[in-house]
Order: C-alpha cells, then sequence, then structure tokens
C-alpha cells in the first residue's frame, strides 16, 4: 500500500515537472516568435524605405528625360502657328503621344536593371506618379520663362481666331465673346504656367495607374513561396 501511494506521488510530481517545462518551453517558443516578428517588420521596414529612395532617383532621371520630350513638344507647338513652321505641329503631337510609352519604356528599364525584373503595382505606380511630377516641374518653369521673356503675339493671334471659332459654336453674345477674350489676353505668365501644370498632373495621374498595371510584374520565387 504504501509502495503503491509512493509510486502515485512520484507519477504526480513528473507529470507537474513535465507540464512546468512545457509552459516555460511554449512561453520561450512564444517569445521568440515576437521577437522573429518584429524584426522582420524592422527589416521590412529597412528595404521598404531604401526601395523609396531607389523609386525617387529613378524617378528623378526619368522625369528629366520625359520633361524634356514635353519641352520639345512645347516648343514645337509654340513655333508651330507660324504658317512657315506648320509641320512642327505633327512632331508636337507625336511627342504628346509617345508619353505613355516613354514613361513604360523607362520603367521597364528601372524594372529589370534595378529592381531584379520584377516590381509590385504599388511601387511601378508611385514611380509614375513621381516621373510625372517632377517632368511637370520641369515643364512649368520652361512655359513660365517663354511666357515671360518670348513673343507670344503669333500664339495669341491664334489663341483668340480658336476662341472666335467656340464662341460661335456656342452662340455666344458679342459681349461675352469680347470678356472672354479680354479674360485671356490678360492672363500672366504664371497663370498660363499654372494651367498647363494641372493639365499635365491630371494626365499624370489619368496615366500612371494604367502603365503602373502593364508593367507591374511579380517576383516568382517569393510567389512560389
Amino acid at each position: 500500500m504504501i509502495k503503491k501511494l509512493y509510486f502515485c506521488k512520484l507519477i504526480c510530481y513528473i507529470r507537474r515537472n513535465t507540464i512546468k517545462t512545457m509552459n516555460t518551453e511554449n512561453n520561450e517558443n512564444q517569445e521568440e516568435k515576437k521577437t522573429n516578428q518584429q524584426m522582420h517588420k524592422v527589416k521590412t521596414i529597412i528595404i521598404d524605405t531604401g526601395k523609396i529612395r531607389q523609386t525617387k532617383a529613378f524617378a528623378r532621371q526619368d522625369g528629366a528625360i520625359l520633361g524634356a520630350v514635353w519641352i520639345v513638344s512645347f516648343v514645337c507647338t509654340m513655333l508651330a502657328v507660324d504658317p512657315q513652321y506648320q509641320m512642327l505641329g505633327f512632331i508636337s503631337n507625336i511627342l504628346i503621344i509617345a508619353t505613355p510609352f516613354v514613361v513604360a519604356k523607362r520603367l521597364k528599364a528601372f524594372r529589370d536593371y534595378a529592381r531584379d525584373g520584377h516590381i509590385s503595382f504599388r511601387h511601378a505606380f508611385y514611380y509614375c506618379i513621381q516621373t510625372f511630377f517632377n517632368a511637370t516641374l520641369l515643364l512649368t518653369l520652361v512655359q513660365y520663362l517663354w511666357f515671360r521673356f518670348m513673343d507670344t503675339g503669333l500664339f495669341m493671334n491664334q489663341l483668340q481666331t480658336n476662341y472666335q471659332i467656340v464662341a460661335q459654336a456656342y452662340q455666344l453674345t458679342a459681349e461675352e465673346s469680347k470678356t472672354l477674350l479680354d479674360a485671356i489676353s490678360m492672363m500672366k505668365p504664371i497663370a498660363w504656367a499654372s494651367m498647363f501644370m494641372i493639365t499635365d498632373l491630371v494626365a499624370g495621374a489619368v496615366l500612371s495607374p494604367i502603365i503602373a498595371a502593364v508593367m507591374a510584374k511579380k517576383d516568382k520565387q517569393q510567389h512560389t513561396k
């Protein structure tokens, strides 16, 4: 009888120690998991910050390229009002149409050479937005300088002619047409540059998600894992 009691106590003692050991191991495993999760978050933040800086650097460079394309298109448009250089208007239209293809080509180069052939939609969209923004800033500066220092007489005459056609189409009165033309002629260089800037930013906002969706490419290794 005594031996049975002793044996039962021994079994209970072993069970208690085993349970304590298991609880201790579980706590240690949970703490280790928490530590690993925190370290993973820190690494992810560091990686994302590095990618954002890299994206900004490439977007500045490619924004300058897109800005140069837009500047050439703008200059061609301004010169095309002269009958001698009407063909420049055709070149200007081609350069404008080429805008999404230029951005897509530069994004592909960034994806293949800087991102090892893959890029998420989020980073591609951020790249496109930054590229369009930088190009817009460059073009806006050139447009302000052009309207500030260059002769825009032919451009204004052509613009007034076009607005007269629009006024006739909408059946505006002579007084309304005169008010509209006076408002156009009184616009300052900063107003012209701002108007074009808003148009460029809207175009960038529309084209960016489309280009990003087309050029985004997942990492096959990470997707498989």
